[in-house]
């Protein structure tokens, strides 16, 4: 039993010197000062996103900014402030100054011409590569997920109903219209979905005073207070909601929904009914 505890004790202590040793190193200050950087930035459009009423087009918009300000910093102007802003912390902290690797040739089956090896001529260019590779990598992951194909035809079908409804002088609205017809063509008749559209426009003028702070769920609410039979007069816009509302825009609310059910079915609760489970998550949401 002594000698686990001794090796336990030697093992811990190692860890230790090592976790500390890795605290102490400029690497792991540099990582942790340009991830807050740049998370601050996507977690500020992470919570953004997660806005029950937030629209794809909104989404798409807030999105696109956030990568514009990420564009921003990646210049070298950038990059040198915030070198400096590194420098003026490592008087504070107890951290070892940078260093250059060991100098090592690049294997040869890497080798792609007769060029010699590029190799960084002082700390900062060691890191200057590191900076950008992250920020491209931030920017591309952004892109890619607002870029794909059905999302921007489901933001192109939502703001069929929005420009046109709402944002008459939007010149892209009719092209809006058209996309969303031709990929529901079999669905909804664009003759009849223009005209309904401007029924449409005279409803929400009554209600709304000013049409450019109406959002999408404002028309839900309209449609949901309406009669069903009143209904009828703008079947093929209410057909083009109803596949709004089937694609939600953001599933931040049906997350949420799994994050209380973990926080009630825990492993202490092995026993409980669907019955006594299903009471526990009403009383928990409402």
């Amino acid at each position: 039993m002594k000698s686990v505890l001794d090796n336990y004790c030697v093992l811990q202590k190692l860890w230790d010197t090592t976790y500390e040793t890795q605290m102490a190193s400029f690497d792991f200050l540099y990582g942790v000062i340009l991830g807050y950087e740049l998370l601050k930035h996507s977690d500020n459009l992470s919570k953004a996103l997660q806005h029950k009423d937030m629209s794809a087009s909104e989404g798409y918009d807030i999105a696109h900014l956030t990568v514009y300000t990420l564009s921003k910093l990646r210049t070298d102007d950038a990059n040198d402030q915030f070198w400096g802003s590194i420098d003026t912390k490592l008087d504070n902290v107890d951290v070892n100054e940078p260093t250059l690797p060991r100098r090592r040739k690049l294997p040869k089956r890497y080798e792609t011409g007769d060029a010699d090896y590029e190799y960084p001529s002082s700390s900062k260019d060691l890191y200057r590569q590191q900076y950008f590779e992250a920020l491209d990598m931030a920017i591309n992951y952004i892109q890619d997920r607002f870029d794909q194909l059905g999302f921007l035809r489901y933001r192109r079908l939502q703001d069929s109903l929005l420009k046109s409804a709402v944002h008459v002088e939007d010149p892209t609205a009719a092209d809006d219209i058209k996309h969303g017809m031709y990929v529901y063509k079999g669905d909804i008749n664009e003759v009849a979905f223009g005209a309904k559209l401007d029924s449409l426009r005279t409803l929400l003028q009554r209600r709304y005073h000013d049409l450019n702070s109406v959002i999408l769920c404002d028309i839900v609410k309209v449609f949901q207070d309406m009669k069903p039979t009143s209904r009828l007069l703008f079947s093929e816009v209410v057909t083009v909601l109803k596949r709004v509302l089937v694609m939600s825009a953001t599933n931040a609310t049906s997350e949420r929904s799994f994050s209380a059910f973990r926080r009630l079915k825990t492993f202490l609760r092995s026993t409980m009914t669907q019955g006594r489970l299903t009471h526990w998550m009403i009383l928990h949401v409402h």
